[in-house]
């Protein structure tokens, strides 16, 4: 079989790997008759084209871009094969890659560029960089080559550099076919490289930052870009630790055998975050005491990965020591993957709250103005991910209680306790009829369609004492509560879907700062009142609720936060699929 041949029919296996399985064994059927057919004529290696006759032959002048073949385009094309092709009209089917005697210099400026696709956070074998260097080696040791094996393997170099610029850009995971439909898209506009930019790139630097510069302009992605470095270098560079047993608590001062794996463990990370010191000198790396140095360097532990700095070795803790680097790199090259889903929404002022960290914070002129600790959707009622905007506050809110609640939680209570709710300022409409829940039966026969449950303004109230309220058709919002204790936990995914806010009334005065009247006083006084007021804001505001797992903060520190729902572990499956997956998950990925 010749040269061309085998680039051709590997370049167009590869081309049609997301066909039916039907069509996929049709080719490859006349793949096979078209070797064996080649082994009887040898001077027919590739099958022509119907359009051969029109199509310029390969130039062979020395250091010449080679002449392509149009017809091999052919006409059922992929998002990538399409940009090809529109890419090669714009040179009149030269080749950008290939020259008649040698790659040309810009081919080894996107070699470059697949080959550092790891260093972004991103798969290299995606984007097929052995088997485009493979193809080019047989290519120029064949001087017959024909001119459908110079364009196939031309034209897959087009096509997996505008993958991999695409993937860079925008991402390579697309988020609403991650199996959780609580993910709302964001706007992502195509920033894989433009056209003109490749033709005015007339040098390997040039295009190499023509490359980079499709990157998310956000300070945290530069952040977390070097911060994969740092523990893929750890990753290759370090022995795997040991796994620490789970199911202890060990306190400071005691004596245990898991001891000397957490201080080998956390000698291994970055020793400025996390200090490993010893009392004098007289504990050594395989000492089991659980000395006053290493509690410090624990406790460091537990803050950055949003745990409760107590210095005890419980289960939460241990199951993040247990994390190993590749992990922590994987999750950081993951948290890059969704800066490039965002990279389009964020303005200069903007309200975020990040579910897994529990928090919001309010950026003014793209700098944290204000935070605050908050509670989250429970893991199965979870807070949906995505974008909306404030305009209005509710002071003093009723609430209507949503019918699964009625279903679930209310007609439950009240089989054991008709007046229950009464005694929580509830009132209960049955077919929009004012009635006294004593007099009614409930069990398991009862309706909760039938019912309307509200409950009134007061300090037992489910939203406390204000709300904020959002546009979407969710009925999800931020508010107030009226049982704060629970703030001081550091595990707080607890709510029902809704995002409840530790200083409401703090959150309140910056949101109306501009609006006359409106002082810290007069809130909290509206706030404590018996018939709700609405007011509008004079100012709608950005929020996004988003799930970030890892970041780097203002003080360059690396913070890693808990899966609470599993959106990592999903998306880790779509961003780094195991090789017997790539195929199947195919469809998950933008782009194609």
């Amino acid at each position: 079989m010749r040269l061309e041949g085998l680039i051709y029919m590997y370049l167009s296996i590869r081309s049609f790997k997301r066909l039916n399985a039907h069509r996929l064994l049709t080719l490859t059927l006349l793949s096979v008759i078209f070797y064996s057919c080649s082994q009887h004529v040898a001077q027919v290696s590739v099958p022509v084209p119907a359009k051969a006759d029109t199509t310029a032959v390969v130039t062979l002048a020395p250091g010449k871009p080679v002449l392509l073949d149009s017809a091999v385009f052919g006409k059922s094309l992929t998002a990538e094969q399409t940009k090809a092709l529109q890419f090669y009209r714009k040179r009149s089917f030269q080749s950008q890659w290939l020259l008649d005697n040698q790659p040309s210099p810009l081919y080894t400026a996107v070699e470059a560029a697949l080959r550092d696709a790891g260093k972004f956070g991103l798969d290299p074998a995606d984007y097929d960089l052995a088997g485009i260097q493979e193809s080019v080696k047989l290519l120029y040791g064949d001087k017959a080559s024909k001119p459908q094996a110079w364009t196939a393997l031309d034209r897959h170099i087009t096509e997996m550099l505008f993958k991999y610029t695409t993937h860079l850009s925008v991402g390579k995971v697309n988020e609403t076919k991650s199996g959780r439909s609580i993910w709302m898209p964001s706007q992502r506009i195509d920033r894989g490289l433009d056209l003109e930019l490749i033709g005015k790139a007339q040098t390997p630097d040039a295009l190499l930052a023509a490359i980079q510069a499709l990157q998310p302009a956000q300070e945290q992605y530069g952040k977390l870009q070097r911060a994969l470095a740092y523990y893929r270098a750890l990753e290759k560079n370090t022995p795997a630790p040991v796994e620490i047993t789970k199911g202890v608590k060990i306190k400071p001062e005691e004596h245990h055998s898991i001891i000397t794996a957490v201080r080998k463990k956390l000698s291994l990370t970055d020793m400025r975050v996390y200090p490993v010191a010893y009392d004098s000198g007289l504990c050594t790396l395989d000492s089991t005491r659980y000395d006053a140095g290493l509690v410090l360097a624990v406790k460091e532990f537990q803050s950055k990965h949003g745990l409760e700095a107590d210095g005890i070795l419980g289960e939460r803790t241990l199951r993040f020591l247990n994390q190993s680097f590749k992990e922590k790199a994987d999750l950081i090259a993951l948290n890059m993957e969704r800066l490039r889903w965002s990279r389009e929404k964020y303005g200069d002022n903007y309200i975020q709250v990040n579910v897994p960290a529990y928090t919001l914070t309010v950026y003014e002129n793209r700098k944290p103005a204000m935070d605050m600790r908050v509670i989250v959707g429970a893991v199965d009622k979870p807070t949906p991910i995505f974008s909306d905007a404030m305009g209005h506050i509710v002071f003093s809110p009723t609430w209507t209680v949503p019918t699964s609640i009625i279903r679930e939680e209310i007609i439950p209570r009240l089989k054991s306790d008709s007046s229950y709710y009464v005694n929580k300022n509830y009132a209960f409409y049955k077919d929009e009829v004012a009635i006294d829940p004593t007099t009614e039966t409930w069990d398991d026969t009862a309706n909760p369609y039938k019912y309307r449950i509200v409950q009134q303004p007061g300090p037992d109230n489910s939203l406390g004492r204000v709300k904020f309220l959002l546009t979407n058709t969710m009925s999800v919002y931020l508010h107030d509560t009226p049982n704060h204790r629970l703030f001081t936990k550091d595990y707080r995914a607890l709510s029902h879907g809704c995002v409840r806010l530790d200083e409401p009334a703090k959150f309140a005065a910056y949101l109306m700062r501009d609006q006359t009247g409106w002082d810290l006083e007069r809130i909290k006084k509206a706030m404590n009142d018996s018939i709700p007021a609405t007011v509008r804001l004079k100012k709608r505001y950005d929020v996004y609720i988003d799930y970030i797992t890892v970041w780097v903060d203002e003080n360059d520190s690396i913070n890693f936060r808990e899966d609470i729902y599993g959106h990592d572990r999903r998306q880790l499956q779509l961003l780094f699929p195991k090789e017997k997956e790539k195929a199947k998950m195919s469809g998950d990925v933008a782009g194609l």
